[in-house]
């Protein structure tokens, strides 16, 4: 949708949408209801960080998840090597790695690292 005001000339689509009505609504609300403003205020503020910043939070904590998956069963280090990829117990291939601390072969699947 095209705004025109004057000279000025502005296209407001769906995601202009999604910052700019919560706020409408926001001023609306601590100007003609009885709730609490500081109540408002906090319910503005942790809807504008979640859609600010809730893609980046959950792309961090599935990195972070990810790099729990990647540790020695055996004694938690971080310093493993690749070592090659194997049949383990069937036709499938797995990565086998190389634990440098306590010189332990693991085999990665799907749940993380298992030891053999």
């Amino acid at each position: 949708m095209k705004l025109k005001f004057w000279r000025f000339e502005y296209e407001f689509d769906r995601d202009d949408a999604k910052i700019v009505v919560p706020a409408i609504l926001l001023s609306l609300g601590l100007f003609f209801t009885n709730i609490n403003p500081v109540v408002l205020m906090v319910l503005a503020a942790a809807y504008y960080l979640l859609y600010f910043f809730l893609a980046d939070a959950i792309t961090a904590f599935r990195g972070y998840i990810a790099s729990l998956k990647m540790r020695c069963p055996h004694c938690k280090d971080t310093k493993i090597i690749l070592q090659g990829y194997q049949s383990y117990k069937s036709d499938e291939e797995y990565p086998y790695y190389f634990c440098d601390s306590c010189k332990t072969t693991s085999i990665l699947t799907s749940g993380g690292l298992l030891q053999i």
